[in-house]
This record gives structure tokens, sequence and C-alpha cells, in this order.
């Protein structure tokens, strides 16, 4: 399944269930998702030894990103069309705003109908890991 993205984003959401948690944090499982201007959201932990992230929508940043989900990542969050997905991308924030990069490899997926989330690793897609977030 092919997901594009429009540039409007959540404000605000209950919580998000990452089952198998997020790569290096196998732990942090629940999060809010909460707007903080300029396209950019907060993705805070509900439980307290889990970090934040900065995500941001990718439409406003990478216009022409539409990752391949592969079918399995479809099945394990029950996907039943493209609209249902959220796409996200975790921001690693710099000394600078224009140091800023945000993840196009391993993307955050939420369905939004039942609020079940995943980071997938892109296989076999040709998509960086750092890919600078102001213009990008």
């Amino acid at each position: 399944m092919t997901v594009t993205q429009t540039d409007a984003g959540p404000t605000t959401s209950p919580y998000l269930l990452f089952e198998t948690g997020l790569v290096g944090f196998p732990d942090a499982r629940r999060f809010v998702l909460v707007e903080s201007g300029g396209g950019a959201f907060e993705l805070q932990s509900a439980d307290d030894a889990s970090p934040d992230f900065v995500v941001v929508a990718p439409a406003p940043f990478f216009s022409d990103y539409a990752p391949l989900l592969d079918d399995v990542s479809v099945s394990r969050l029950d996907l039943r069309d493209a609209e249902e997905a959220l796409v996200l991308l975790v921001v690693t924030l710099g000394q600078r705003p224009e140091d800023a990069t945000a993840n196009l490899l391993a993307p955050l997926v939420v369905n939004q109908r039942t609020r079940h989330a995943a980071q997938i690793v892109l296989n076999g897609q040709d998509f960086p890991l750092r890919a600078p977030l102001i213009g990008g």
C-alpha cells in the first residue's frame, strides 16, 4: 500500500499505541500527539520511562514522499485503505533550525481508526535516514 499525505495533521489525539515500541526504545509504547505549531507535533510519552519526540507530517516538507508499506505492516496495523494511515516523520533537532533532519527511512505510521501505530523501516526503498528538514 502506498501512502501519501496532505499537509493537514492532527491537533491532539488520544493515546497512540506502539505495540512493539519504537526503534531503539522497545518499551516506548503509549504516546499522545500534540500540535506544537509550524507543522510540527510533539509525540509525548504517556509512560514516565519513555522519551518524547518531535514529529512532522511529511507533506509540508517532502511533498513527493510516498512510502510503500509492505503487506505485513498493513496487516499488523489493520489498515483498510491508505486514507486511514497517518504518516509522521521523527525529527532530530540540531544546534540551529537548519540543522534539523527528518527520518524518511523509518516513518511512524498510525491507523487513525484504531490509534495503533508502528515505526516501519522501509526496506528496499531509497529514502534517507537524515533528510534536511528545511529545504527538504
